[in-house]
Order: C-alpha cells, then structure tokens, then sequence
C-alpha cells in the first residue's frame, strides 16, 4: 500500500511502477500528481491512494506527520509509523467518499452531468473493488465475531455426541484434573467425514489473517482453526474457487452463507484463471474541488424544489454553491437565504480576491431573484416566512453569506466538525454603497469559516439521515449567532415601538431622507421600527437594543 498526494512532484521512474500514466503529468524526469483517486492493480496486489492537496502541508508533511517521498515508496514506512492508524482510517473515508460519489452522481437530481464527467473509473456501478471486498470482510468479522463462535461452539457440541470412546481412550491422552478425573480434550468419532463447516471458517480465517498481514488492520482472530500462512494461503487461494463450488449447498446458517458468499467474491476476484477479470481497477477524479463542494453541500443544504432551482443555478451563469433558508437576523419568524461557497485549499492558502467579489455577486442575484417575485403579483409567493423587502422603510433585510474552508487540526478529530468563525486575520469582507446603511439591497458581508476537513470525510459516507438533521441544525444555528454577535460589535442598535402603524408610517416619512438605509420594520411587529447605525446616534425616543440569538 503506497499514498501518493496530488499536485506533487516524485521521480518518473517511481511513478512508472506502481500507478497509471493517466495520474500524472510529466515534467522532464519528474511527474507531478494531477489526479486524486485509487488504483489497484493485481499484478503484484498493490493499493495506492491519491490524497487530495489539502492533506499535505508547507513543509511536505501529510497530517503534520508523514514524510510525503516515505509514503510513496515504502507501504512499511506506514505500517510501522506510530500514528499509522488515524492515516489508515483516512485512507479508508477517503476512498468511501469516492464511492459515495460515484453513487451520487447517478443522481442527476443532486450531481448535475457536466460534473459526473470529474470521474474516470473502470468500475461498473455494480462492480465490487477489490478494496471494498476487503473492508466488507474485515466489517463482516467485526460485526459477526460472536455469532461465528457460537456457531463453532455448538457445533463442536454436537460432534461431541458421535464419539467413539474406545478409539478415544486407545489413541489420546487425558489431562487429568486435581480430583485425578480423566478429561479427553480431544475426541475421535465414530465415522470419519469431511467437516465442510470447519473447513469453511478455516479458510475465511486464513483470509483473514492474510488481510491483517497485508494490510495492517488491528483484527484479534482466534486461532480455533487452522490457519493457511504464507505459501500455504497462496496454495489455498489456488484451490478456493473448486473448493467452494463444491461445498456450496452444506449450509443453512445465513451466516455462513454469508461467509462463503464474501469467500467465493474475494477468491474468484483474486484469481487470474478468466480473462474477464480486471487486471487494474481505478477511480480518477479532476477538479477534487467539485467533490468537496457535494460533501459540504450534502452537510448543509435542503433540497430545492423546482421553481427555486435558478437560486442556485443562477440566470448569469453563476453557481453557488450552497444555499439554505433559515431564521433572519432580526426576527426568527422571518427567513432569508444564507449563501455559501466552499473552498479546496492547500493547507495555509488564502482565498482569492475574485472569489470574493463573486460571493458578493450571488447574494445579490439572489435578492434580486426575491424582490422580481415581489414585484410581480402573478408570481406564487414561494414560502410566506421569506422576506427581503420591507415596503414601509424600504429596508432591506440583512443577506448572510459566507466562505467555508476544508483545513485539517493538528489533533486529527474524525468526530468533531470544529466550525469554526477565525480570528481577527480573516474579518468578514465588507461591500457596499453607502457605509452607514445596514438595511440597504448593497451592503453586504461575506464570513469565513474552517471546518474539520477529516469530519467532512467521515460524515459524507457514514451520517445518518437523523443525524445529518440534526447537525444541520446545529450548523445553521451556530451561522445565525456568529452573524448576531458580529453586528451587534459593529452596530448600535436602537428601537421605536409607536402607537400604531400609521404613526410608525408617518413618522418614517417625515424622517425618511435620513434614516433610509438604517431603518426596519418586520412583518411580526408592524408598530416597532428598528434603526442601526455605525455611531451612537441617540435618537430621540429610541431605546437601544441587541440583536438576539
């Protein structure tokens, strides 16, 4: 097992010997990674990893640790290295999360087709690779150790009730316990007959140890069969297909028709004897970028019926990323749109400044595409809690938008997402027309944020339904209250609550000049005007007031 990371340079006779030329590009007697994916080829049973750049870091490290040249030329080097098992478990969720989107992009509902052709593979979608019949045998024992040594125990019971004793006491040795009774630990029976069940978990058991050796997964095996080592497993797998072909039909245990269903997969996938098995597998992925883009997506993003499907594709050409409706700012019983694009960096970059003046061009296609429905009273409102556009003040409700970063922590956490707001190097960008006018259409802000990339992996593949809810939830949550708690830092906030909305009315248009742009009203409480302003303006019979969380 080698782990190779994109955009890298190694030495071209590396490359040659053990992954395909489609890879990489060359560079003289360099070639550099262009491609992420997995390659497996059978000729000498090797699996190499294409990680994705943002594992690697200024220094060559990947996850801070690994020698980048070590990993490619030794598979020992990981083996014995002492964090080889949090490698390991990456090198495992990265490669579900690209069968995850190879499923996905099945889908033309959530992958759109321009962007199925990212991946390249040799597999069918139900073809099985040779690594995933290797983690289903390793998940299989896992989840199945204690049936299969209940099955052992109550056969060997049950052998135990043909035995032929005088062979028995004529041929074996008894231990003898403290009260000198003889006990026969080892009985002979009656009729000598070929114990398909044993011979069955022998060779699932010889796999197994086999897969632990090669691949150095921490599996505990009980040695209550006799296990096929070294030449004696190459021997076995030889024979496997005829042996199994054979034994077929002697079982009536769905465990062990389970067993001999992942032993036929394994040893007839291994075997070179038909031509119409693959002697290379692989999965290629461009523009990883894309892949990182879904994964996000799926963590975040509801689904958006068909009438809403040019928010995200939007008239200009534009594609955002990430949208979601959720609470506003000012007042959860309205909802605006939150926009969000993730970033594919390598470890430490910086996010561009034309990727920035973008974000701030798909929030406002957004509000436009909001404020047309609006304006056009043919047009079905399509969700009543959703609000732009106060028509009183003309005010603008306020437009979240934000950067998310893949970055990796040194603390190498599968389970913790660590959404992070960064720190004072990475304020929030600031666009606008006039300064002092929060609630103006212009005035926009683009937040940053990290987010544990080995989480992202891990999520991808494994979150369930109820908890990718959930962590929705909390994510859109935390959004709204960084938000909050920014403008609440930037701006004084101050409220009016009038008698009736009539006064509210004419009061805005006695003082409209003035406060157009910094003031609000929303749809829950039409007698209450809220105003903000960059300064203290203290404004008579206003009161001042903070956002809530």
């Amino acid at each position: 097992m080698k782990v190779l990371v994109e955009g890298e340079y190694y030495p071209l006779e590396l490359l040659e010997k053990i992954i395909d030329p489609r890879f990489y590009k060359t560079y003289g007697l360099e070639g550099k990674v262009s491609h992420v994916g997995y390659f497996y080829t059978k000729l000498n049973n090797e699996i190499v990893y294409v990680l994705p750049k943002v594992f690697i870091d200024e220094n060559k490290k990947v996850l801070f640790d690994f020698e980048k040249d070590k990993l490619a030329k030794s598979g020992f080097y990981l083996n014995e290295h002492k964090n080889s098992n949090t490698l390991k478990r990456l090198l495992i969720l990265f490669y579900r999360s690209l069968q995850e989107y190879k499923k996905r992009q099945y889908d033309n509902s959530i992958i759109k087709k321009e962007e199925s052709l990212i991946l390249d593979s040799n597999i069918g979608n139900n073809e099985y690779t040779y690594l995933d019949i290797i983690l289903n045998i390793v998940n299989f024992h896992k989840e199945n150790k204690n049936t299969i040594l209940f099955i052992e125990k109550k056969h060997r019971s049950q052998q135990h009730k043909k035995v032929s004793w005088e062979k028995t006491i004529k041929k074996t040795l008894p231990f003898v316990d403290a009260k000198n009774n003889p006990i026969y630990v080892q009985a002979i029976n009656k009729k000598k007959v070929i114990d398909e069940k044993e011979e069955l978990l022998s060779m699932f058991y010889s796999l197994l140890y086999h897969i632990k050796e090669e691949y150095k997964f921490n599996i505990t095996i009980d040695e209550i069969y006799t296990i096929k080592k070294g030449k004696a497993f190459q021997r076995l797998s030889n024979k496997a297909p005829k042996i199994l072909k054979k034994i077929k039909y002697k079982y009536f245990s769905d465990t062990l028709v389970r067993i001999h269903r992942l032993l036929e997969i394994y040893f007839n996938s291994a075997s070179t004897a038909k031509s119409k098995n693959k002697t290379k597998e692989f999965i290629r992925v461009d523009n990883y970028h894309i892949i990182f883009e879904d994964m996000i997506d799926k963590l975040f993003s509801d689904s958006l019926p068909e009438n809403m499907q040019s928010l995200k594709s939007q008239k200009d050409g534009k594609e955002i990323d990430h949208i979601f409706k959720y609470d506003a700012l000012l007042d959860s019983k309205e909802q605006i749109f939150y926009v969000g694009d993730s970033k594919y960096y390598k470890t430490g970059a910086d996010i561009g400044e034309n990727s920035k003046y973008k974000q701030f061009t798909y929030a406002k296609n957004v509000i436009q595409f909001n404020i047309d429905i609006l304006n056009t009273p043919s047009i079905t409102v399509l969700d009543g809690r959703i609000r732009y556009r106060d028509k009183i003040t003309e005010g603008y409700n306020i437009s979240p938008n934000f950067f998310i970063q893949g970055k990796i922590f040194k603390d190498m956490n599968f389970d913790n997402e660590m959404l992070n707001f960064p720190s004072a190097k990475k304020e929030p960008e600031v666009s606008y027309h006039f300064e002092n006018r929060l609630f103006d259409r212009d005035t926009l802000f683009v937040h940053y944020y990290d987010i544990n990339f080995l989480f992202v992996l891990k999520s991808y593949s494994q979150i369930n339904s109820m908890r990718l809810k959930e962590f929705r939830e909390e994510c859109k949550t935390k959004f709204r209250t960084t938000l909050i708690q920014y403008l609440n830092q930037k701006y004084f906030f101050s409220e009016q609550t009038f008698e009736d909305e009539e006064k509210l009315r004419a009061f805005v248009n006695r003082n409209f000049k003035n406060l157009i742009g910094k003031i609000y009203c929303t749809e829950e409480n039409r007698k209450r005007l809220i105003h903000a302003s960059t300064k203290d303006e203290n404004l008579e019979g206003f009161s001042k007031f903070k956002l809530c969380k």
